[in-house]
């Protein structure tokens, strides 16, 4: 299994955690699925890498949730 194949498949399992709860509620629920999203999403580009996509997508959802209230 190569590094982005595993890497894939936290980003999956984490995903399959966070909805398998409650949902939650405010920002650190949105940052959280956009962190995991991100990091998903990142893995085709180059040079932004899964850390960078995490951020990205946690900055964005936090954004979007911060300005919806």
């Amino acid at each position: 299994m190569s590094s982005s194949d595993q890497t894939l498949a936290a980003a999956r399992a984490a995903l399959q955690r966070s909805r398998a709860g409650e949902p939650e509620s405010g920002v650190g629920g949105a940052m959280k699925r956009g962190a995991v999203l991100g990091a998903i999403v990142s893995l085709p580009v180059a040079g932004i890498g899964v850390i960078g996509g995490a951020v990205i997508g946690a900055g964005a959802a936090a954004l979007d949730r911060l300005t919806k209230d």
